[in-house]
């Protein structure tokens, strides 16, 4: 069947029933951004780029701009979400487009590509910044014209969907240096979304905390857990520099955790002088600096996660999770940075 091994390659979502309920911000920052995702879910067809840091909650936001959109129109149109780092690079064209049976090797049968079964609905391209510069400009010839080839196919097809792109890097610098074509950060950012970090509106903290504790203590089959106000004491005085990621994997490890029926203080477990963790003093893992100058940067990322991998003890899932990275990227990373 063409559907075979569909989960390994894409998420189709029509609401976010698998994850916690939504959560009304307080934060004015946040407010604003539901509120331009509300304007652009009357356009169903233009494109959406939402930038951020990693954790921040891109995905939930291309899920909450589906819901706005497609609910009143088609309440079957699909989510189809792909992490574009994810993708072999030699297969991204045939995942992204689809192929016709013996367009290569080992076509032996026609597939839909992930932008065909998009179709009618939201294409959630995450980390678009990693795609090769050839896919790059193959994505956009389509979003010019709505239309495609598949692999080895002669007739095009033409659909209509809408792009949301996401990333956590700095577009604009890459596209300064040549890795992210310029035409298309323009063709995807006709409507531009930026997220602002957790440790910038704390006051979501709280919130979001209780709706985690609820959600996990539910999953876990815990009798209703209550946060006391000293672990939410912790929570609010770290920076969370995982964002909302990193928020909810904590709360879930606390879920876990407690033996009664409040969780305290002791089961909100940070990482010792992590990310974002507020002090003035010289962090132990950083390495030492020379005739009183700075060290690298690349050298203080290196001495950076490998002291996240230690304090997780080798386990790279949750030391990615920590970063507020995707795994692929971790690893990736560790290739770049030498890290064993």
């Amino acid at each position: 069947m063409e559907t075979r091994g569909l989960r390994d390659r894409l998420v189709l979502a029509r609401n976010s029933a698998a994850g916690p309920p939504a959560v009304e911000p307080e934060s004015a920052s946040l407010r604003a951004v539901l509120e331009r995702l509300r304007d652009v879910s009357q356009s169903p067809l233009t494109p959406v780029f939402l930038r951020g840091p990693s954790g921040v909650g891109k995905q939930r936001a291309a899920e909450m701009l589906h819901a706005l959109t497609w609910s009143g129109l088609d309440a079957d149109a699909p989510f189809v979400e792909v992490n574009c780092a994810a993708l072999p690079e030699d297969l991204v064209e045939s995942e992204l487009f689809g192929h016709e049976k013996g367009a290569f090797t080992d076509a032996r049968m026609m597939r839909r590509g992930l932008i065909e079964l998009a179709a009618g609905g939201t294409l959630f391209l995450d980390e678009i910044t990693e795609l090769p510069l050839r896919s790059q400009a193959k994505l956009l010839k389509f979003l010019d014209a709505m239309r495609f080839r598949r692999l080895g196919g002669q007739r095009e097809i033409a659909v209509e969907l809408r792009v949301v792109a996401a990333t956590n890097q700095d577009a604009e610098a890459l596209v300064k240096a040549g890795r992210f074509r310029e035409d298309l950060y323009h063709r995807l950012a006709v409507f531009l979304v930026t997220l602002p970090p957790l440790a910038a509106r704390r006051e979501d903290v709280p919130g979001l905390a209780r709706s985690f504790v609820a959600f996990f203590a539910e999953r876990v089959k815990k009798r209703p857990l209550a946060l006391s106000a000293a672990a939410l004491d912790k929570l609010m005085a770290y920076d969370h520099p995982g964002n909302v990621r990193e928020l909810r994997n904590v709360v879930e490890r606390a879920v876990i955790l407690a033996p009664g029926p409040e969780i305290s203080e002791t089961e909100i477990v940070l990482p010792d002088r992590g990310p974002g963790r507020s002090g003035g003093d010289h962090p132990s893992w950083m390495p030492p600096a020379a005739d009183g100058s700075p060290p690298p940067l690349e050298a203080v990322e290196r001495a950076y996660v490998a002291h996240v991998l230690e304090v997780f003890k080798g386990h790279r899932t949750a030391a990615a999770q920590a970063l507020g990275i995707s795994y692929p990227t971790f690893l990736k990373r560790l290739r770049e940075l030498q890290i064993d």
